[in-house]
């Protein structure tokens, strides 16, 4: 049944998104610091940026795929810089905005920022190919298959930003303005973490 590919994308796709690292950090962030929307929005650009991933690794487009591998280490490097940058701004806020609504430029901005961030990080496609590997999903699906499987991988993926950001907005009354400078505090620490390991191996796969 075609039905079972879009079942399969969604748990591939929600279980995809928890470890999600930098993307993660970024998008509690935001939702502490500016409100629902701006985290959401931050998560989509992720799932966005998998979407293109998960066409490669379904589709197997070889241009795309020798691109992202001649590319590779320039991607982590640049990634790496951006994950850094963002986690020093992150480190920096000493207390969180005031509920409002957000300008479509500054909610463009958390879209474009985590889609880059994700979409420069090649590794992910091998993360899908191991997912499919896990969930019995081989080579030799049809068209409607396999876009069947991408729009569950998509929805997946965005149900879990939802759910996080959701439970961050949720909270986000409660988080007294100590433990909102602590919480920058460890979500900018950890994405300079990732920002650095990953413009490091980026470097160390160069030489």
């Amino acid at each position: 049944m075609i039905a079972e590919y879009f079942y399969k994308g969604l748990l591939i796709g929600f279980l995809f998104g928890v470890p999600a690292g930098a993307i993660g950090a970024l998008t509690i962030g935001r939702t502490l610091d500016k409100g629902f929307t701006a985290g959401f929005l931050t998560g989509m650009g992720s799932s966005a940026a998998d979407l293109i991933y998960s066409c490669v690794g379904v589709f197997g487009i070889t241009v795309v795929s020798n691109l992202l591998s001649a590319g590779q280490n320039i991607l982590q490097i640049i990634g790496g810089i951006l994950i850094l940058l963002l986690g020093v701004g992150v480190l920096c806020k000493k207390k969180a905005a005031a509920v409002q609504k957000e300008s479509k430029g500054t909610l463009f901005f958390c879209f474009l920022s985590a889609f880059t961030m994700a979409l420069v990080n090649p590794a992910t496609v091998l993360s899908f190919m191991a997912a499919f590997a896990a969930f019995g999903i081989g080579g030799g699906l049809d068209a409607g298959q396999g876009t069947v499987l991408i729009i569950g991988i998509f929805t997946g993926t965005l149900c879990w930003w939802l759910v996080l950001s959701g439970i961050t907005a949720h909270f986000r009354d409660k988080v007294t303005g100590k433990i909102y400078r602590w919480l920058n505090c460890i979500l900018g620490c950890l994405m300079i973490g990732f920002g650095i390991f990953m413009a490091v191996q980026g470097l160390r796969n160069g030489l």
